[in-house]
């Protein structure tokens, strides 16, 4: 074979290569396993969480209610009949500057995403539901990342060693991996296996933070040698927050649901 003709065949390799994927959809397996006997169990988990969310229960709230009062405005009223004249002025005034400050207090309020373990926050309902063993759904995939392979579904924190240069993979940064980085996406529906790579599934991820992992011991003893040593280290990480998990284009549908391909 001439160079030309092997060059030529190298290229449509790495074309279908990087190209073309084996798509999977089980849909109707999925559909049917729901509607079985175990499905009918899974569906038993949101038992676990439902009414956790309530207010707790308040014995005098009915009595309170028939009334048409409650106990803040009892007391307001108490207050309202011990004062009189100019101090009705002073509590008006003082009252004003209240609203101002809390309406200040809830402009800069921040609302936390997540935990301090880093998952994110869910209501106690939805957390006993997933603990029961309810299906979460979502997308997700497996993708290669610093040499490691990784399995990942939104809001999930990836620990990773730390990646380079710094200048790019700066904290706050925003990256999107793509091409052969990402081996595999699924859902529910559909199962999306890449040759290597899965071409037009896409996963974002933000740096959080670059820090140094906990410290790993390492303790050497030779016995009757009166010899031994212990050093610490500790390895250089990057904190990853995915923020979305995207299939190729085609493969699923407004509605959300797989859709099938063409061959």
């Amino acid at each position: 074979l001439s160079t030309s003709s092997i060059t030529r065949r190298y290229q449509q390799r790495q074309h279908r290569n990087f190209s073309k994927y084996a798509s999977v959809d089980h849909s109707a397996a999925y559909e049917a396993a729901m509607a079985s006997s175990h499905g009918q169990q899974l569906q038993l988990a949101l038992e676990e969480g439902r009414g956790k969310d309530d207010a707790p229960f308040d014995p005098f709230s009915a009595f309170l209610d028939e009334m048409g009062q409650t106990v803040d405005d009892i007391d307001d009223e108490d207050s309202d009949g011990a004062s009189g004249g100019d101090d009705d002025i002073e509590d008006a005034e003082f009252n004003e500057y209240d609203n101002e400050e809390d309406t200040e207090e809830e402009e800069d309020e921040y609302q936390p995403m997540y935990d301090t373990t880093g998952a994110p926050l869910r209501p106690k309902s939805e957390r006993l539901a997933l603990r029961a063993g309810y299906p979460s759904g979502g997308n997700f995939a497996v993708i290669s990342l610093a040499g490691f392979q990784h399995k990942v579904t939104k809001d999930d924190l990836l620990v990773v060693n730390k990646l380079k240069p710094v200048s790019e993979w700066s904290v706050g940064s925003t990256h999107t991996i793509k091409g052969e980085d990402v081996l595999l996406v699924a859902n529910q529906h559909k199962t999306c296996v890449g040759l290597p790579g899965v071409a037009g599934a896409e996963v974002d991820v933000m740096v959080e933070e670059i820090t140094r992992d906990k410290t790993l011991v390492i303790f050497k003893k030779r016995r009757r040698k009166n010899s031994r040593r212990k050093n610490g280290f500790r390895r250089q990480v990057t904190f990853l927050r995915v923020l979305d998990v995207r299939m190729p284009e085609g493969e699923v549908d407004a509605d959300g649901l797989s859709e099938s391909m063409a061959a």
